[in-house]
């Protein structure tokens, strides 16, 4: 008892006893905790194994079908769909078909068919589908399409006289073979047809056209119109500066930026090559929709619209003016145009045009803003600009729209041949250095007010790592869409290794037109990139 009484007593050691304690404490609580975080490492789960009834090729032979003079490879896509293209455009589609299994003892039926290599006869005028089995059990389903001559949709135009005018009409029928692809209303069309175009008219053998149909039809899955144009785009030797400008702007939501498809045209019996076809820029329910104005249409309200304008130096309409900076404006419709509408829309255009270059432009109340559609000629502009397109700074196919009790708006976009460096003429021709479609009159100004360039900054910002970037891609696609169309294209037009006017190159080939063009891009839009903050 004296002793632990003298333990307790004796203040060091008291204190050394509690700290002795707290530390083992400690190590106790700690070794708990680290014991809960352990985790067991985790177990790489296998890769799910391919199925055993995919096919790994599938082949049109010639020694199964008399009509082919060569096997025919199929393309098996991502997707699942698998696509042949016979080579002659009347070719017949009952064929006999080969398949490659990735494993041996499956089943292939083609419409609950079952499938005979070397044996079975199927009807491909349409897509089979196609179901292969595996001894295992497994099933994966195909579709199979057979195509013919290049894989496009093949127009086939006769008229009742040859077409030599782009001011005269004449009368024929278009029969449309969608190639097992797009629908259309109507497999045969009555319709007329003429020239169209300026240069493509006058310089080039492969001329471009109009076609008017008797009545409005929806054309390989686009919106009914009546009016279609055929683009030759013989002079841009990738045949896809447009299509591509357009499928931009529709990512963009340019202001009524057309549908388009690419299609092989037969005129009274001759290929003529690959077009592309898109309804012709005018004002109706599935084009530039906005009020329809006609003769009568005179009081206050109903005179502010709707009216469609090109800014076009040619002056090639019946009725135009210009303004105040000289800038040459054409009405597009309506056609019939009486005195008081175009003295509505011409006084309209100058007020306008006055605000932009007042001194308090930047007003939103009293400036352009009280005219103008800001973001239409914001997207318009990123189109026109990212291609550099020759024509769209103050020259021609500038479309303009006011509808009734609108401001002024900036589309369609039309006319891209002349874009992404296919120009030996203008500073166009460089992907650099240069703000090309920024400097034409109107949009130089608005670029010198700053809630403009920060709405053209803020714009860049939301579509450079999409929807611009998407550019690409598109190019890569199309061109191998196009492969056997151009093909047959450049057999027809041999002008691969010849200068076009106004090409800036002449590279001998197809592939590097494509890789031209788009270096060309890639250039343009990295330049963009770097010099966007001083827009």
């Amino acid at each position: 008892m004296v002793i632990f009484a003298c333990f307790f007593c004796t203040p060091n050691i008291f204190k050394r006893y509690l700290l002795i304690i707290a530390v083992l404490a400690a190590l106790f609580i700690y070794s708990c905790k680290k014991e809960t975080i352990i985790k067991t490492p985790p177990v790489d789960k296998p890769e799910t194994p391919a199925s055993p009834a995919t096919i790994a090729a599938v082949k049109i032979e010639a020694k199964y079908n008399k009509a082919l003079t060569e096997d025919i490879d199929a393309t098996i896509g991502t997707n699942d769909t698998i696509t042949a293209v016979l080579p002659a455009a009347d070719a017949k589609k009952k064929l006999v078909i080969t398949y490659t299994p990735t494993t041996t003892g499956r089943i292939v039926r083609l419409n609950d068919t079952l499938q005979i290599n070397g044996s079975t006869v199927i009807d491909y005028s349409k897509g089979v589908k196609c179901e292969v089995t595996a001894s295992s059990g497994d099933i994966k389903k195909y579709v199979l399409i057979v195509k013919v001559f290049t894989g496009l949709p093949i127009l086939y135009i006769n008229t009742t006289a040859p077409v030599t005018s782009k001011d005269n009409y004449v009368k024929g029928n278009v029969t449309v073979d969608a190639n097992t692809g797009l629908s259309t209303d109507k497999a045969s069309l009555s319709t007329q047809i003429k020239g169209r175009g300026n240069s493509t008219w006058a310089l080039f053998p492969k001329k471009p056209y109009r076609l008017k149909l008797d009545a409005k039809a929806s054309v390989l899955g686009m919106p009914a119109a009546k009016n279609w144009v055929l683009l030759a785009n013989y002079d841009d030797k990738t045949l896809m500066r447009n299509y591509i400008a357009l499928k931009l702007a529709r990512r963009l939501g340019s202001s009524y930026a057309a549908d388009c498809k690419f299609v092989e045209v037969v005129l009274n019996g001759d290929h003529i090559g690959n077009y592309l076809l898109t309804a012709q820029v005018e004002v109706h329910e599935n084009g530039v929709n906005i009020a329809e104005l006609k003769p009568q249409n005179t009081s206050a309200d109903d005179i502010t619209g709707g009216y469609l304008l090109e800014l076009d130096t040619r002056l090639d309409e019946k009725y135009w003016f210009k303004t105040a900076k000289n800038l040459p404006f054409t009405i597009k419709s309506p056609e019939d145009i009486t005195p008081a509408q175009l003295n509505y829309i011409q006084t309209y255009v100058q007020n306008a045009e006055n605000a932009l270059f007042s001194p308090t432009f930047g007003d939103p109340n009293t400036g352009y803003a009280k005219y103008f559609d800001v973001d239409s000629f914001i997207n318009w502009y990123f189109t026109e600009e990212v291609v550099q397109n020759q024509d769209g700074r103050d020259y021609s196919s500038m479309f303009y729209y006011k509808d009734r009790n609108g401001k002024i708006g900036m589309g369609p976009v039309w006319d891209f041949d002349l874009s992404a460096g296919n120009v030996d003429y203008s500073p166009a021709k460089n992907p650099t250095g240069i703000w090309y479609i920024r400097d034409a009159t109107w949009m130089m100004r608005l670029a010198q007010d700053p809630g403009f360039i920060t709405k053209v900054r803020n714009r860049w910002a939301q579509i450079k790592d999409r929807e611009v970037k998407q550019i690409f891609t598109d190019i890569d696609q199309t061109a191998a869409y196009l492969k056997l169309s151009q093909q047959k294209n450049f057999t027809r037009w041999p002008i691969l290794t010849k200068y076009v006017w106004p090409n800036a190159v002449v590279l001998g080939s197809y592939d590097l037109e494509v890789a031209y063009m788009k270096d060309f891009i890639t250039q343009r839009v990295g330049w963009l990139n770097n010099n966007m903050a001083s827009f």
